[in-house]
């Protein structure tokens, strides 16, 4: 399977180029329309681009399946930085193209477009770390799809965070640039707050269930991990506490989110690179 890895790579960031080539080109061709200047009607997504992002992401997908499955000699997983990394902004892409077309944002795909271009660059060009493959039928699976659900999740939350901060930069000065085609503030809060409660509830989930494989945390020298994943989920349970009661909200929002994306970072990427690559 690692011979589909190469061609596969090849091809979705060619089609990753395009679709982010379009989308540059159409956003700036409409925003130089007098009428949407005006109005603030918002552009459409270019079918063009998004068939380009969508034959990509489902390259990458393959690529990451390849590097993910080991059939040698038997079926296992190969939970590598680099290939669950490049699965976590397969996850993005294709949740921030679907919700792109619900909010007529495409500015969300300007962001996910080079960021899944990077990991995908990395799980072609750079070998995969020291990694224990995973058994299929083992029952950790469960554990680690949930907690590659709530990476992503989160991380989405993250880039809508950093859009939310750049829109309270530009409250005077709105339709400014690219920033100026984002929907309403109000609109970008809802979907940044469910796409929080939705990281945050299979954040819990995954560490609910990550206690049933941590019999021995320190041998398994995830310590680092444990600690920085719960401190990271007590500062999302903080905001999201805050925004019910005290409606907390906009530049305070993007503060809480983006200290415990850090945080959530550093557990995971951090111990994974150590563990893999210094260990």
């Amino acid at each position: 399977m690692n011979n589909i890895i190469l061609p596969a790579s090849g091809l979705a960031l060619v089609l990753y180029a395009v679709a982010f080539a379009l989308l540059w080109r159409h956003l700036n061709t409409r925003l130089q329309e007098s009428g949407d200047a005006v109005t603030g009607a918002q552009p459409s997504v270019s079918g063009v681009a998004f068939a380009a992002a969508t034959v990509g992401l489902i390259c990458q997908l393959a690529a990451t399946a390849a590097a993910l499955v080991r059939d040698e000699p038997v079926m296992r997983l190969n939970l590598s930085l680099l290939a669950v990394t490049s699965l976590v902004t397969c996850v993005i892409v294709g949740v921030t193209a679907i919700s792109t077309l619900r909010v007529r944002a495409d500015n969300l795909m300007l962001l996910c477009l080079p960021l899944a271009a990077l990991s995908l660059g990395a799980l072609s060009l750079f070998p995969p770390g020291n990694t224990q493959p995973i058994a299929l039928d083992s029952a950790q699976i469960g554990h680690i799809l949930l907690s590659i659900s709530a990476y992503a999740a989160l991380m989405t939350a993250a880039l809508q965070s950093v859009l939310i901060a750049l829109q309270e930069r530009r409250l005077r000065t709105p339709r400014t640039g690219l920033i100026g085609l984002l929907p309403p503030m109000e609109s970008m809060e809802s979907l940044f707050i469910t796409m929080l409660w939705l990281g945050v509830g299979l954040l819990t989930l995954s560490i609910g269930t990550g206690m049933f494989f941590l019999q021995d945390m320190f041998d398994q020298r995830l310590v680092h991990h444990t600690v920085l994943t719960t401190l990271s989920w007590f500062i999302y349970a903080g905001f999201l506490t805050g925004h019910h009661l005290f409606g907390w909200r906009g530049v305070t929002g993007v503060r809480w989110n983006l200290a415990a994306f850090a945080l959530l970072l550093l557990g995971y990427l951090g111990s994974k690179f150590v563990l893999e690559y210094l260990l």
